[in-house]
């Protein structure tokens, strides 16, 4: 096979490319609705990689501020959720515009080295404040750090206009909706692409990929490798760093391909 042209690389922004600051800003709207609990571990099984309204009718399910609060019809309901919805919103754009986030150096540079080979590739989120991250990321400030040099990244790069293709924001269908459009999109952009590795960093987006039938990489920022493997994922890692493009590309090669 001719891994470059017909494997296309989808990548989950969120968590995995930017430490962005949706769990800060869930957990600060969180403790102003009276949650005082609210752990790493349940964003990562009940929020992340979900649309903004399915995780936050999670919180207020899970931790029981509909009923705390009395509501009792579904119009009730979606009122409070509403307003939650919106003050966390308004929150995580406050943090972004002030840049308030970091960047998961590791991921970045396997998307420039990606990109070098020419592998299309493409960001992905449920968050339509992913695309205002990926705009102040400096991919110039990263490249200097790695010590390599790409003829694509000038002082003014910014790993947005690294991505082929930027499917952030689709909250209908979830996660695995985003993946399909990510691949039609791919597709469009190099027919030959037959295959999809996707990056993410949340066991219920590895299950959206194995359902897409797409190869699962999961990077456990947080979390357990065993939460990981049952989702499906073909490769666990702590950090990108420690799976070069090479190591990638045969993996992907040896594990995926039908003998």
């Amino acid at each position: 096979m001719y891994f470059e042209k017909e494997v296309g690389l989808i990548w989950d922004i969120d968590g995995v490319v930017a430490d962005s600051p949706h769990e800060q800003a869930w957990r600060v709207t969180a403790e102003n609705w009276g949650i005082r609990n609210f752990t790493s571990q349940f964003y990562m099984n009940w929020v992340a990689s979900r649309p903004r309204y399915e995780g936050g009718n999670n919180i207020l399910e899970k931790y029981g501020v509909y009923r705390k609060l009395g509501a009792n019809t579904e119009e009730e309901r979606q009122h409070i959720l509403e307003r939650f919805c919106s003050q966390k919103n308004t929150l995580i754009r406050q943090l972004i515009e002030k840049r308030q986030f970091g960047i998961f150096r590791d991921a970045v540079s396997l998307v420039l080295e990606a990109k070098s080979h020419g592998v299309k590739q493409a960001a992905v989120s449920a968050s339509k404040n992913a695309k205002s991250m990926l705009v102040n990321i400096d991919v110039y400030q990263v490249e200097k750090a790695s010590g390599k040099r790409y003829n694509f990244v000038t002082p003014s790069t910014t790993l947005y206009s690294i991505f082929d293709v930027n499917v952030c924001g689709i909250e209908k269908g979830g996660k695995l909706e985003i993946l399909r459009v990510a691949a039609e999109q791919l597709k469009q952009k190099l027919q030959e692409i037959k295959w999809f590795i996707v990056f993410e960093d949340a066991p219920v987006g590895i299950e959206a990929a194995k359902l897409a039938n797409m190869f699962g990489v999961g990077i456990m920022r947080i979390g357990s490798e065993k939460d990981f493997r049952n989702a499906g994922a073909d490769i666990v890692v702590n950090d990108l760093n420690a799976l070069q493009y090479n190591d990638l590309k045969q993996q992907f090669i040896e594990r995926h391909l039908p003998r």
